[in-house]
């Protein structure tokens, strides 16, 4: 059973913690975040939630990284990309395309998984960013810097 981004599965190995699928990579592995930490797994060790997450009175969720606050439910899920493996012009077209995804769905930004590397391609990204008049602000995760998280106007 395949999973998209988004999606909230349970870890069997990890005696059935929960967890939000936030990347899928190109080898079927899916990347995701439980309780604030991320890792990868293979589609064998995950399953479909099969009951509604509760909350838990009194508590709040931890705002994401790149998380502005605003209302979510009149703004859609922000877009992912991973530029990974790619050359600066495939990933600056792949970005472009993105971004153009994004603003059509009504995100209000993105998350650049580019990887540390390099640089060449984290630099050529920031660079193009800083050009573009969509976007209001760019920034490193503070957790990952294998990541920007770019804020459109």
């Amino acid at each position: 059973m395949p999973f998209s981004v988004g999606d909230v599965v349970v870890v069997r190995a990890l005696r059935n913690k929960r967890g939000d699928i936030i990347a899928i990579g190109r080898d079927g592995r899916y990347q995701l975040r439980i309780e604030g930490v991320t890792m990868w797994c293979g589609e064998e060790d995950l399953a479909a939630q099969t009951e509604p997450r509760k909350k838990k009175a009194g508590r709040s969720n931890p705002p994401r990284p790149g998380d502005t606050g605003a209302d979510r439910g009149h703004i859609a899920s922000p877009g992912r990309i991973d530029l990974h493996g790619l050359i600066v012009e495939e990933a600056l077209a792949r970005l472009t395309d993105e971004i153009d995804r994004s603003l059509r769905r009504g995100a209000d930004r993105i998350e650049v998984i580019h990887g540390k590397g390099s640089g060449r391609v984290k630099d050529a990204v920031h660079r193009y960013l800083a050009t573009m008049s969509v976007v209001a602000a760019f920034r490193l995760d503070p957790v990952n810097p294998g990541v920007t998280w770019v804020h459109f106007r």
